[in-house]
């Protein structure tokens, strides 16, 4: 997976998964959970999301093994467990978005109009980094909630498309364990720019009025 598509998926995850932009997109007003498939060049990868208030798990499935990534912006930090090693990684935002260099103003939101998803009523945004090195579209239901979301990025003079959607939409209450680290996770060391991109992307895409 090349760098540029590895980067749009933390951003597609961070969308999906609840997190919106303060300017622009609506932050979600409920909690919920789905399950995830992410369809790309790289390959397909099912998961599943869950999110509260300031909080998002996401959990992901790629070649047999699974990572899970929690958001806590309550925390201003991003956590990635391990569950075979019963290890994790954190990241605090301050850190990531200096590492990684990404600010908010790298994105311009514009929005499109009203649309149906698989018969729910969403707002469509076009996203584009001003760079216009990636782009695409955001669907977000009237709860503020991200359902699909289709992106196209540029590199080495090609182009590669991700998509990202929800199904099987639960809105209600979400366990408060599933958005802690478990006491029995060792932390592991430093993983770099990696998770820099990923909490720097947690923290450009906050939700307002939390």
């Amino acid at each position: 997976m090349s760098s540029r598509l590895a980067v749009l998926l933390t951003l597609c995850c961070t969308l999906i998964a609840g997190a919106a932009h303060a300017q622009t997109l609506p932050a979600p007003t409920v909690e919920y959970s789905a399950d995830r498939l992410i369809e790309s060049e790289a390959g397909n990868f099912s998961g599943k999301v869950y999110a509260a208030r300031d909080k998002e798990r996401m959990e992901t499935t790629m070649q047999g093994m699974q990572s899970i990534t929690i958001l806590r912006r309550d925390q201003q930090a991003s956590y990635m467990l391990m569950p075979s090693h019963h290890m994790y990684q954190q990241t605090d935002f301050a850190k990531a978005k200096q590492q990684s260099g990404a600010t908010p103003d790298d994105v311009e939101i514009t929005e499109v109009g009203p649309d149906t998803i698989e018969g729910r009523p969403t707002t469509k945004y076009k996203l584009l980094m001003k760079d216009h090195s990636a782009g695409g579209f955001i669907w977000i239901t009237r709860e503020g909630i991200a359902v699909k979301m289709d992106t196209v990025s540029k590199e080495g003079g090609g182009k590669q498309r991700m998509t990202m959607t929800l199904s099987n939409l639960q809105i209600g209450p979400q366990d408060p364990q599933l958005f802690e680290v478990p006491s029995d996770y060792t932390a592991m060391p430093s993983m770099g720019k990696g998770m820099g991109a990923l909490g720097a992307l947690g923290s450009m895409f906050k939700g307002k009025g939390h």
